[in-house]
Order: structure tokens, then C-alpha cells, then sequence
């Protein structure tokens, strides 16, 4: 049975490998007045196959010496700021371009892999990129704009090292989605408030009007430039940065346009033309104030329902058979449900919603800004010798990657008859938690200006107890079948 298992597992992994490629990570922004908190969601799932594992920690604020710079992972430097700001970090310590991060302010960061057909690109220093280059947005701003800001001066001034990748910044009052061209070409545009966007693994932004700088920030030649290279005629019609800068491949990419048009088609007031028949737009209007539970059906996406399903059900087609790529699929190795919001500490007003692996068969746990550390089942330990925050020799990990990647491989065995009891399980789990959460920020609220380390003691007991339940439901699950242990890495 191990070696079955086992066998399943590597399969997977390869084929996950090859899917990753192209066909990795996917995104949810919800503008603030299309939520139902009133301020913004970011939604995100990694993929980048099973065999990589992403550790959460806790970075404190730091102080600097005037003379200290931060050095790039190409060779370039720039000066560092005098203090640097406390966030949670999502670390793939094997990886470069897979990190998620959100800062004390309640500033997030996540990407997508969006190659561009840039073939001749201008790099100084040998350019920016990597896991550096979000952390400098993190660990400086208090808002998305300025993150915003920031990241593209750098890609101006540097040059962006990988193909492509939209990297999105969201804060409580704006979600921004930055599409980076390999170079020093840049284009970002703002979420509407009343909307909600969606991102597979190719440029989603289209019409570009930099002259509105609420909505629109990028490089002033993003036009030109085009004209030049050749990839936009004006006598065409209007310009379009996907058109323009998207590597062709991906452009039109089932694997891309079939998942973005998967969750708009979850959430939208309108009927969303297939890809086949348009071209997807850019955000969508709701057909109600969206919630986290509402994200996180969409991340547990695999086309149900719609034209791309596959088979008529899961007993003649298992839902990580059917495609390489589905919103969650067989690579998803984590996903996360940020809610960002005011009018509170940021303690409690910040919450990091966690799954681990694929999260159909996974379960979404909260895990608040004012947590000291991770939790011990949750935990993660840089080799704390590292000569940098990123240079990561030999973490430890808590209990909790080990029983959700059993879990997962369990219930991919046989999904047919093992993913419902699953589905329940976490249903079950989840409603008590989002339940909870009203009263147990209330208690908090003022105990943490009262008593901030007996409030934030309390509230990484809250946090304990979700995880160590899930873990103790996870381990019931799978006692039917003893002999489930696959190693992580």
C-alpha cells in the first residue's frame, strides 16, 4: 500500500512539475465596496507541486544602521531604511518567485507567473527579482499605491529578471495588480472598488490610461515601446497591454483563460462570455458582497458545473485527473484567504486564512496578525545562523505539513468516496471558526489595549486549538488506512 502511495505521490509531482510551468498560481482580488466587510479580499493559491514546502514565520521589525544597503540577489544593491516593518511570511525556501507576505499595515503581496514575450531585456546590476524584491514592498509600505510606487521605480531603475509576473499589492482600501514585463517595463491597474479580478498565469490588463493616475501607474513608454518592438500597430485599434506584451503561448492558453473565466463565472452578477467567444475582462461586478468563504469555494475550484468538467462525476473521473489545471489542482501546495480591514487593531483586523496543500480536501485556518509567532503545529524555523532572512539551510516543520499532505494523498487515492466525508469535516470546522470570529475580536479588541500580551496569549490559544482540531480530525480521517505517510519533501 506504501509503495502504491508512494508511486501516486512521485506521478503527481512529475506531472505537476511540467504543469507549473505554465500553468501556476492563481489570484482573487475584491475591491473593497464588493466585499462584505467593506474592505479588501485577497484570495491565492501556490503551485508549484508538492514536493515544495512553504513554511510560515513571523518577522519582526528590525533597525538599520545608516550605512547598511540590502543587497540584490544579482550582485546590485540600494540603501536600507533606518527600521523595517513587522510581517507574516509564506517562505518556499527552495524557490525564488513563490513567497506571500502581508506587513503590520495590512499590506499584501502574492504573484503569479505570467511570462511576456520579451526576448531582449535591459538590466543593470544584473537586475531585480526573486523573493528580495517583495519583501522590499512588505517590509517599507503603508499602503498597496506606495507598494506600488516602489516596485516600479525598482523595476525602472534595475530591470526585472524573470520573463513576467503580476505581483499584486492590496491594502484594506485598494487592491492594485502589477503586471512586470522581463526588463524595465512595467503596467499597474488599479481593482475597482465594486469589482473583483481574477488571474491565472497570463496578463490580465488591457486598456491602459496612464493619464488616470487613480487607476492606472506604469512606465511611460509602455506604448511606445510596443510600437517599436513591433507588437502594437495604432492603426489596429486601441492599445492593449496583454495584447502587446503577453508571451503568445500563455496568452490563449487554456489552462489560463478557462481557469480565470472559472471564477469569474462563480461570483459574477453577469453572465461571463466563454474565452473561446472574448476576450475575459479584467474585474467583474459581484452578484453579492463577497466574503472569505465565498473566496475560498473558488479556490477549491476544479470546473464543476460548467463546460470545462470533465466526466459526469467524480467515480469515473477524480477531480485531480481530469486536468493538470484547475484553480485547485494537483500542484497546489498552499492557499491563502487574506482579510484586510480597519476600524480595529491590526492584531485582529488582519487575518491570514491557511490551507495547506490542495485545499479541496484541506481545511482553512486563521491565523491573526497579532500571533507572536506561528503556532507549534503550524511552526517553521529558519536555520537561525543564515547569513540572510533568505537564505534558509534546514527548517524545521510542524506537524501540521505532514498530516495535510497524508491527508490530501489520501483522499486523491480515492477521491470518488473519500472527498465527501472530507468536504464535511471541513465544512463543519470552518463555519464554527468564521462564526466565532465576531466575538472573539470583540474580547480582543479591548483587552489588547488594556492587556496586550495576556489578549495576544488568549488569541494564540484560539489559534492552537483550530489547528490541533483540524490535525486531530485529519488523523481520524485517514485511521482506515494506517499505512498513509508519504515524506513531504
Amino acid at each position: 500500500m506504501l509503495r502504491r502511495l508512494f508511486g501516486l505521490f512521485l506521478a503527481m509531482t512529475f506531472i505537476a512539475g511540467l504543469a507549473a510551468a505554465e500553468d501556476g498560481c492563481y489570484t482573487i482580488i475584491v475591491g473593497k465596496n464588493a466585499s462584505s466587510d467593506g474592505y479588501v479580499l485577497l484570495g491565492h493559491n501556490e503551485d508549484n507541486a508538492r514536493k515544495f514546502v512553504a513554511g510560515m514565520w513571523k518577522v519582526e521589525r528590525t533597525e538599520y544602521a545608516a550605512d547598511e544597503f540590502v543587497r540584490l540577489q544579482s550582485g546590485g544593491r540600494i540603501p536600507q531604511v533606518p527600521a523595517t516593518l513587522s510581517y507574516w511570511w509564506l517562505q518556499m525556501p527552495e524557490l525564488d518567485y513563490s513567497d506571500g507576505l502581508v506587513n503590520e499595515n495590512g499590506v499584501a503581496v502574492v504573484t503569479n507567473n505570467c511570462p511576456s514575450r520579451e526576448d531582449d531585456p535591459v538590466l543593470v546590476d544584473g537586475g531585480i527579482g526573486g523573493p528580495v524584491l517583495r519583501r522590499l514592498v512588505v517590509e517599507r509600505v503603508k499602503t498597496a499605491r506606495e507598494g506600488v510606487e516602489i516596485l516600479g521605480g525598482l523595476i525602472e531603475r534595475f530591470g526585472y529578471t524573470a520573463s513576467g509576473r503580476s505581483m499584486t499589492i492590496c491594502d484594506p482600501d485598494e487592491g492594485w495588480v502589477v503586471a512586470m514585463v522581463n526588463g524595465r517595463h512595467w503596467i499597474a491597474r488599479r481593482v475597482p472598488d465594486d469589482e473583483v479580478a481574477m488571474i491565472a498565469n497570463t496578463y490580465t490588463i488591457r486598456d491602459v490610461d496612464l493619464s488616470d493616475t487613480k487607476n492606472f501607474l506604469g512606465s511611460p513608454d509602455i506604448v511606445d515601446y510596443a510600437k517599436k518592438r513591433g507588437w502594437y500597430d495604432p492603426s489596429s485599434g486601441t492599445f492593449s497591454f496583454e495584447a502587446a506584451y503577453a508571451d503568445r503561448k500563455n496568452r490563449d492558453a487554456s489552462g489560463n483563460t478557462h481557469r480565470q473565466w472559472s471564477g469569474l463565472n462563480h461570483v459574477s452578477a453577469e453572465p461571463v462570455p466563454l474565452p473561446e467567444e472574448a476576450r475575459l475582462p479584467f474585474s467583474v461586478r459581484p452578484k453579492e458582497k463577497l466574503t472569505v468563504r465565498h473566496l475560498t469555494a473558488v479556490l477549491r475550484d476544479h470546473y464543476e458545473g460548467t463546460p470545462y468538467e470533465k466526466g459526469a462525476g467524480y467515480d469515473t473521473t477524480p477531480a485531480h485527473k481530469r486536468h493538470t489545471s484547475t484553480i485547485c489542482a494537483p500542484q497546489t501546495n498552499s492557499s491563502s484567504v487574506f482579510q484586510l480591514r480597519r476600524g480595529m487593531p491590526n492584531d485582529i483586523g488582519i487575518v491570514w486564512w491557511l490551507a495547506l496543500w490542495q485545499p479541496c480536501s484541506t481545511p482553512y485556518v486563521p491565523i491573526y496578525f497579532g500571533l507572536e509567532s506561528a503556532p507549534g503545529e503550524l511552526g517553521y524555523s529558519p536555520d537561525s545562523g543564515a547569513s540572510c532572512p533568505f537564505c534558509v539551510v534546514s527548517p524545521e516543520f510542524g506537524p501540521m505539513y505532514q498530516v495535510m499532505a497524508d491527508l490530501s494523498a489520501w483522499v486523491d487515492e480515492d477521491y470518488a468516496a473519500r472527498i465527501g466525508t472530507v468536504t464535511k469535516a471541513w465544512n463543519e470546522l470552518e463555519t464554527t471558526s468564521y462564526a466565532a470570529q465576531p466575538a472573539v475580536e470583540a474580547a480582543m479588541k479591548t483587552r489588547l489595549v488594556e492587556h496586550p500580551d495576556i489578549a495576544r496569549d488568549i488569541l494564540g490559544r484560539h489559534v492552537r486549538g483550530t489547528i490541533s482540531t483540524a490535525i486531530d480530525r485529519a488523523r481520524t480521517m485517514m485511521s482506515k488506512t494506517n499505512d498513509v505517510h508519504l515524506e513531504v519533501k
